[in-house]
């Protein structure tokens, strides 16, 4: 795979040469990468977003990180070749999901923002009549696919949710199955080294580790320190992803997930390792 490469002179907006990647048919994934610079080594962070487009529509699944919004605004364009972007779902109101809603708003005045959206009116006041507030059930209609809001199994915030293109079996899961690489960095984002940006689960040179599971779990999913329900949550997600005939699990930080049942055990023993009490 290639090597990332600069797509401004803003060493934050960065983008690998291997991204955007079409992951299944009609999802494209988006990640700009965040560099974290070590005495030795560049590591990077993803920040994903995706796009689902269908013959009429098309609708972006979180927004990107604000200092990375130059490449997004770039890519979109190149992406949908000059038309709008009709809907955007953020997963949860938090900066790496919901930061650049001003500026979709901006760039694509009629654009409709999707999802519970209780509160974002406090946190962004000019995009309030941009606001429609869905609910797990609701289908958005992009001409031959839709975009399945989802309840949340795996949340950071409670009005958190997920999304599924039946089509494709791609599964959005927000911060849910996100993992680190690398655990050279004592902080929550999820690293990995230049080079795999781009790479899915399944093409990795190794496995995700438990203790880098747990790391994320613990730092990004706090509660997941004081409850001991890792099981519960699992199966509930296993359910889930046998009646949805999910194939691809697309979290917004971390690699795409293809050999779901080689994944899930690992995050799920990382859930269990973050327990503390």
């Amino acid at each position: 795979m290639g090597q990332p490469v600069e797509t401004t002179d803003d060493p934050v907006e960065i983008m690998s040469s291997d991204l955007p990647r079409d992951i299944a048919d009609g999802v494209t994934w988006m990640s700009s990468c965040l560099p974290f610079f070590l005495a030795d080594r560049t590591i990077h962070g993803h920040n994903s977003t995706y796009l689902v487009r269908g013959e009429h529509s098309s609708v972006l699944v979180d927004t990107g990180n604000p200092g990375s919004w130059n490449i997004i605004s770039a890519k979109l364009d190149e992406l949908l070749e000059g038309q709008p972007l009709t809907y955007v779902f953020p997963t949860h109101p938090e900066l790496p999901h919901t930061g650049n809603l001003p500026r979709l708003v901006e760039k694509y005045p009629d654009i409709q923002v999707v999802g519970d959206t209780h509160d974002y009116h406090l946190f962004y006041p000019q995009i309030v009549p941009n606001l429609h507030a869905r609910e797990p059930g609701f289908r958005i209609d992009l001409g031959g696919r839709e975009l399945v809001i989802v309840e949340a199994l795996i949340r950071d915030l409670p009005n958190t949710q997920w999304a599924f293109v039946p089509n494709s079996g791609v599964l959005f899961t927000a911060d849910g199955f996100c993992y680190m690489h690398r655990p050279e960095l004592d902080d929550e984002d999820p690293v990995h080294l230049p080079g795999e940006c781009g790479l899915t689960t399944g093409e990795l040179s190794e496995p995700i580790k438990v203790e880098n599971a747990a790391f994320f779990t613990g730092s990004a999913l706090y509660w997941a320190r004081f409850a001991n329900d890792a099981d519960q949550v699992y199966d509930r997600v296993l359910r889930l992803i046998d009646d949805l005939d999910v194939k691809f699990v697309a979290p917004t930080h971390g690699n795409v997930i293809t050999n779901i049942r080689d994944v899930e055990p690992i995050i799920r023993a990382g859930h269990k390792q973050a327990y503390r009490y």
